[in-house]
């Protein structure tokens, strides 16, 4: 009889914690209401000062490869400010090295925010799933570099190379030397191909779609999201703005009292992360607008 109790006890407790683990599916954030324009926030500004940070583990990306053997950023501390209008995210990690140039195995520091286009019914926090796409804000080191001291090329990353000429890229003046710039385009095979990281672009922060692995794509002609990043005494400090509601349909919309599922990734340059190598948050979490 004692016997029956103890098991009948334990099968209680179990099914109790089951049910906790549900309740508490996600980890929560807040994004706190405050009476500024967020829309012009910095890393630096007094607001983030009253804005407890969440701590957010990462771990190596293991399900795709290429997979890192390990990664460096084990954790990001993440804050959130909105002013019913615009939400901010910034983003804070230790990063020993600054890594914002586009040479030959020069690899970027990055940072990514991930949310489901809709929550339901859910995808998977791996970069989504078919039918069910994630809409991710990806920050680029260089591309912060780009915007403070003018567009990177081959000629700004290798300025003492040299070359015979460039099609196009004639001397002398004449008949059937001038050419447009997008007949000169055809022989730059990035831009030939319309790879967007071969253009210059008005934001830091790029805005992506995923429906899994392997499917990521550049939302070309939306860039809703501004954003400033700083690295200082190894440490990297990124800020994400956008607007709660943006018109495009296949972006994430927020709205004040409810709770939108997000999840983070880093890279760091200095150890070769680039794709799939990459830190990453083991879950979905849950961010509150209040």
């Amino acid at each position: 009889m004692i016997r029956k109790i103890i098991i009948l006890t334990l099968c209680l407790l179990a099914a109790g914690r089951l049910v906790s683990a549900e309740q508490k599916k996600f980890v929560e954030l807040i994004s706190y209401k405050k009476s500024l324009d967020v829309s012009k926030v910095g890393p630096h500004d007094e607001v983030w000062k009253a804005v407890t940070p969440y701590k957010q583990p990462l771990q190596r990306q293991s399900l795709v490869f290429p997979k890192p053997a390990d990664v460096s950023v084990k954790e990001v501390l993440i804050q959130s400010v909105n002013d019913g209008k615009h939400i901010a995210f910034r983003l804070s990690w230790k990063d020993a090295t600054l890594d914002d140039g586009i040479k030959i195995m020069n690899f970027s520091d990055s940072a990514a925010i991930q949310f489901p286009v809709k929550k339901d019914p859910l995808p998977k926090d791996f970069m989504g799933e078919p039918k069910k796409p994630v809409h991710i804000l990806h920050w680029r080191a260089w591309r912060s570099r780009d915007k403070k001291d003018g567009f990177q090329t081959v000629k700004t990353a290798y300025p003492n190379m040299t070359n015979d000429m460039y099609v196009f890229d004639y001397t002398v003046k004449g008949t059937g030397t001038e050419k447009t710039q997008a007949e000169k385009d055809i022989f730059i095979p990035g831009k030939a191909a319309g790879n967007p990281l071969s253009f210059d672009h008005k934001e830091i922060i790029e805005e992506l779609s995923a429906e899994g692995a392997g499917t990521l794509t550049s939302k070309k002609g939306i860039e809703n999201t501004t954003g400033e990043a700083v690295w200082k005494n190894g440490e990297w400090i990124v800020v994400f703005r956008r607007p709660l509601i943006v018109s495009d349909n296949e972006s994430v919309q927020f709205k004040t009292g409810e709770k939108m599922p997000i999840a983070f990734a880093v890279w760091d340059g200095s150890k070769n992360e680039s794709a799939g190598r990459k830190a990453v948050s083991p879950a979905w979490a849950e961010i509150e607008v209040k």
